[in-house]
């Protein structure tokens, strides 16, 4: 018994069309899968799911599926590609200033807590190039650290060190290295960690003014 021929144009046109719903259904897919396949408002979707697919000859559905991946793995390559050539954001300025602070810091890393001396390098990176007299950087740059201090009174302390760093000297930082125990962090008395907490905040902010131009120094007071 002879088999009807099938039409090649309708075989073609079959196929384009599985093609283009399946690829429908990959970009554009709507309804959404459900989510829950066991639940009873998703029988309908199913269903009519199984007869899409039945209705296709396999190698329409073959070539409809070959496609639709391979567009989806260009568009998927084309995305890493543009991540891949988007450029990855420098290390800031600050970022890199503040280490070189903190590094010059570490020679106090036997009294003063890690924390402390990074807290200290970060804020004093921040300051110098902010303008304010000298003496409201150092109480800022230390108050941090120093909670229960009220600001007045490490105003008090600061003064000589806003000096000292007004003129380049550091005799000042000397004296209260040395008259401050050179002891564990919490072994001090609240007086001897506020002057060299403030001791060291002034080390950190002339570390941190070598960046800044010899015009852009504020005053002291």
């Amino acid at each position: 018994m002879t088999q009807p021929s099938q039409n090649p144009n309708s075989a073609s046109e079959s196929a384009m069309a599985a093609e283009h719903d399946l690829l429908a259904a990959i970009l554009h897919p709507e309804p959404a899968y459900p989510w829950q396949p066991l639940a009873p408002e998703a029988e309908g979707y199913l269903a009519n799911l199984e007869t899409e697919f039945d209705a296709l000859a396999d190698d329409d559905l073959s070539t409809a599926i070959a496609a639709g991946w391979q567009t989806l793995a260009n568009q998927i390559t084309a995305q890493m590609n543009a991540a891949q050539a988007t450029p990855q954001p420098a290390v800031g300025r600050g970022q890199s200033a503040a280490t070189s602070v903190l590094d010059q810091l570490r020679q106090f890393q036997e009294r003063l807590p890690r924390e402390l001396l990074q807290n200290l390098a970060s804020s004093a990176t921040t300051l110098a190039r902010s303008g304010q007299p000298l003496i409201d950087q150092l109480v800022q740059c230390a108050s941090d650290s120093l909670p229960s201090w009220n600001l007045d009174d490490l105003a008090v302390l600061a003064r000589p060190l806003a000096y000292s760093l007004r003129d380049g000297r550091g005799e000042i930082v000397e004296l209260n290295l040395r008259a401050i125990p050179a002891a564990a962090w919490n072994s001090l008395s609240d007086l001897e960690q506020a002057r060299l907490t403030l001791t060291i905040a002034s080390v950190a902010l002339k570390a941190a003014k070598t960046d800044v131009s010899p015009g852009d120094h504020p005053s002291a007071d």
